[in-house]
């Protein structure tokens, strides 16, 4: 990283790891909301089985590249990911199927990414698996700061964007800016800043939706007919 960048963007560089652990937490407060309801309501479960997933495969990534950084962080957010996949999963209808999917769906597909991420670890050579790897990472992590996206025929239909986690949002603009620009200015890394403008990108969306919607109840959804191919 050259030492010729402007202080602003060391700046970002800086704060860039700090705010990936915000973005892990700052589902905390939707999760203690479907406590306390014991309901999940519209709310997508593809946020926290994202996290999971994207956590996983950048903790084998971090251990392929020797980077204890990336290992460390990701770890923080598996644990707490599974613990809001959990929370999710006592409260979430057994019959639902519009999370985007149903429950069994996801737990094949976590399953399936964990087994398959392991194979290529333990047959490729280290390099080879670290760059196969890390694009799968680069891959989860979009889906990740796209997921709450999901919901958006509902938010459209019931004009109320309440059903996109908005904490969860607003961290993730603030992490995929940082990250961008420390990818573009200061790394020069397509790993680091193309997932990120990316993320960024269906940050603003989702900002964009909140902002015209709001996050209150205009229209009840049960108040509003469905398609029955839903």
């Amino acid at each position: 990283m050259s030492s010729n960048i402007p202080s602003w963007v060391q700046l970002c560089v800086t704060l860039a790891p700090a705010a990936a652990w915000v973005v892990f937490a700052s589902p905390i407060p939707t999760i203690q909301q479907i406590s306390r309801d014991k309901a999940v309501g519209g709310l997508p479960l593809l946020p926290y089985s994202s996290m999971c997933t994207n956590c996983y495969v950048w903790i084998v990534y971090g251990v392929l590249k020797s980077e204890v950084a990336i290992v460390r962080a990701n770890v923080v957010g598996l644990v707490l990911g599974a613990y809001y996949f959990y929370v999710f999963r006592e409260h979430c209808p057994a019959n639902a199927a519009s999370l985007p999917g149903t429950m069994t769906q996801h737990v094949q597909g976590m399953v399936g990414i964990v087994t398959f991420t392991l194979i290529l670890a333990a047959s490729l050579s280290r390099d080879t698996a670290a760059e196969l790897i890390g694009k799968i990472a680069v891959f989860f992590c979009m889906v990740m700061f796209a997921s709450p996206l999901s919901v958006l025929r509902d938010v459209i239909m019931t004009k109320s964007a309440k059903n996109i986690p908005l904490p969860f949002t607003l961290a993730s603009t603030i992490n995929c800016f940082l990250w961008s620009v420390a990818g573009v200015l200061a790394m020069n890394d397509f790993n680091v800043y193309f997932p990120n403008l990316a993320g960024l990108s269906c940050c603003v969306a989702q900002l964009t939706v909140i902002f015209m919607y709001g996050h209150g109840d205009k229209k009840d959804a049960s108040e509003v007919e469905l398609p029955l191919t839903r």
